[in-house]
């Protein structure tokens, strides 16, 4: 009797449970607020268009009601449809992404909180000159060493894009770098060609996939050398870190003796804090236009230690005071020099500390290549502003570094 009472009332939950399933599996699903009317709120009011570089700003009042939730502008975009949504806390909807300056429809709705449409406001604008094409129209070329220096204006500070590329031997494009930027002038190079004429090409496109012709430059890259490491020498300035660790010297010239396996390493205990610095003499005065690091390896040192992450590079014509001057310890000196760039040496693959993939390990192996700042001249001292190692140490080890330019001696 128990056993059947029991069977029975098994039966009936599972009956029970199979209903609700089913029930389940054919109700449709609301999604959002249920709707609570059929009543369709009043239409907006005083519209006003500002039209807007490749787009327009549509001004509006809302009416003075309570169950509204969004204003939606519908459109066509390159014979797509498309829509743009507004919250009732704004007073206008803006639309973007056009690349032609024609009249362009618009249909405009508020909706209340049961998906209600108000009557239809239907009106026109015609977009003002795309920023695309605004920054098409500004782009220039110059020689650079070893290829082209390109640069553009982009007034209304729009994301834009641009393919680098360059006619390889064969004449064919070659893309050689994408930047995206919304910076309001930007110049970027070109770099890694022979003194010999060559086409370099820029072609632009933005987050809405429109894209411009190819604006080509023919060019001569500026001649290029490495220049010569038996003229360096240590100018060391006052408040330089180049103390090396007692029991293992291993000197600043070490970084310049093109040894690849030899060593800088500083005294971690001198007593010196982050930012350090160290100061090279060239021996000559030259155009600069990059260097190539080469830190320590060795296993546990790729990307790790007193390895150089982040760092800034100076240069002067002539140090203008004595080597032992309180000056350097200051920021004072800095506006008798020109700063070269802004530097950071990035792992490829982001990994933690001690975790290095092939590709860190080769990145690192082959040298990291900092572009110095275009229009720099007459540079014989260079002052390295080490603001972190990978560790975060009070101390310094790099195996080579390489500077390029032209000294005006060709070899």
């Amino acid at each position: 009797m128990e056993k059947n009472m029991k069977n029975s009332v098994y039966h009936i939950m599972m009956a029970a449970l199979a209903a609700v399933t089913l029930t389940c599996a054919c109700r449709q699903e609301w999604v959002g607020q249920t709707p609570t009317d059929s009543v369709a709120p009043s239409a907006v009011k005083d519209v006003r268009i500002e039209p807007t570089p490749g787009g327009a700003d549509i001004y509006y009042t809302l009416p003075q009601e309570t169950d509204i939730s969004y204003v939606v502008c519908e459109y066509s975009r390159l014979g797509e449809a498309k829509k743009a949504v507004s919250s009732v806390y704004n007073d206008h909807v803006s639309i973007e992404g056009f690349l032609e300056e024609v009249p362009t429809e618009f249909t405009l709705y508020l909706v209340d909180h049961s998906e209600n449409r108000s009557p239809a406001y239907t009106g026109s604008f015609t977009p003002l000159e795309a920023p695309i094409r605004s920054v098409y129209k500004t782009l220039s070329a110059a020689p650079d060493f070893g290829g082209a220096a390109i640069s553009w204006d982009n007034p209304s500070r729009a994301l834009i894009g641009a393919f680098l590329l360059a006619r390889n031997d064969d004449g064919d494009w070659e893309e050689y770098d994408l930047v995206f930027s919304s910076l309001g002038h930007i110049q970027r190079s070109i770099r890694g060609y022979d003194d010999s004429p060559r086409e370099f090409g820029v072609r632009l496109t933005d987050k809405f996939g429109n894209f411009s012709d190819t604006c080509s430059f023919e060019i001569t890259p500026l001649y290029e050398k490495m220049l010569d490491k038996k003229k360096f020498s240590n100018a060391h300035l006052q408040g330089d870190n180049y103390t090396t660790t007692p029991a293992n010297p291993r000197p600043i010239e070490n970084i310049w003796d093109g040894n690849f396996t030899n060593l800088w390493h500083t005294n971690a205990s001198a007593g010196f804090i982050p930012p350090q610095y160290f100061t090279i003499d060239l021996g000559v005065s030259a155009i600069l236009s990059r260097m190539v690091l080469f830190s320590r390896g060795e296993n546990q040192y790729y990307y790790g230690q007193h390895n150089l992450r982040y760092f800034e590079v100076w240069g002067t014509s002539d140090l203008g005071y004595e080597t032992d001057d309180n000056i350097w310890t200051t920021n004072a000196w800095q506006n008798d020099w020109v700063r070269l760039g802004d530097f950071e040496v990035v792992k490829p693959s982001g990994e933690p500390a001690g975790v290095n993939t092939a590709e860190d390990i080769a990145a690192q192996d082959a040298g990291f290549e900092f572009n110095f700042e275009s229009g720099n001249h007459d540079i014989r001292y260079l002052r390295f502003i080490v603001k972190e190692t990978w560790a975060k140490t009070a101390a310094i080890h790099i195996c080579e570094i390489s500077i390029y330019g032209n000294d005006g001696e060709t070899d």
